[in-house]
């Protein structure tokens, strides 16, 4: 490959065709259906977590070892499929979403599971009111951990309420979709989702955590809270 020399850290290693490679060559589905899934989302024109970045999120899960998991989002279930392959010991975990069909796609897929190592409750409603709930309960000694993958508008509201009300607990937080498809390095890219992600990134960053950017699929944006 030809180096380009007006580039800071040299050609990015994406080049057409790369990532359908990494994700049918390179990494593994923890549940033989999932591929099956990953199909029926493509033919329904679904958006879900990609393979890497379920992989990411499996390790997330995995390196936090969380007691509960709250999710904002259930769209097809192919992150709590990930998160669930990635627990070591028995979790509470609570998913939401407010289309309900989105939730039997997840459901009749899930149920394929052992349950003996996870408590799965599926809840029909607003993100943002479970993420209340969640939030209002005292902070546990329990590890928790937080993903985010519903409406991209609702996201700066939802950190708002994460950074204000986290502190205290030990909390594990991860949102998909932070590099909206590139469209927040264009300023002229005024939609209201480009909005709301762009002011994710500069509530993030005006908040001093220590946080961690990883670029695969849509990008994911990771940090933690400690007691």
């Amino acid at each position: 490959m030809t180096k380009d020399p007006n580039r800071k850290y040299g050609n990015s290693i994406y080049k057409e065709g790369l990532e359908d490679w990494i994700h049918s060559e390179l990494v593994p589905r923890p549940f033989p259906w999932l591929k099956e899934l990953e199909e029926k989302a493509l033919q329904d024109k679904f958006p879900v977590l990609s393979p890497a970045s379920g992989s990411v999120l499996a390790f997330l899960v995995a390196s936090w070892k969380p007691d509960s998991i709250l999710e904002l989002g259930t769209g097809y279930g192919i992150s709590l499929a990930w998160m669930i392959s990635a627990l070591s010991s028995f979790a509470k975990i609570v998913t939401v979403d407010r289309e309900v069909q989105f939730i039997g796609t997840a459901r009749s897929y899930l149920s394929r599971l052992d349950p003996k190592s996870f408590e799965l409750e599926f809840k029909e409603g607003e993100c943002l009111d479970a993420l209340q709930v969640f939030l209002g309960s005292s902070p546990k000694q329990s590890r928790e951990f937080l993903f985010v993958d519903c409406d991209k508008i609702r996201y700066p509201e939802i950190l708002e309420k994460v950074l204000s009300q986290g502190r205290g607990r030990r909390l594990r937080v991860a949102f998909d979709n932070v590099l909206w498809h590139g469209r927040i390095m264009d300023p002229s890219n005024q939609a209201p989702s480009d909005i709301a992600v762009r002011k994710v990134w500069s509530l993030i960053q005006d908040s001093k955590l220590p946080y961690t950017l990883f670029p695969v699929g849509d990008g994911i944006l990771c940090f933690d809270f400690s007691e």
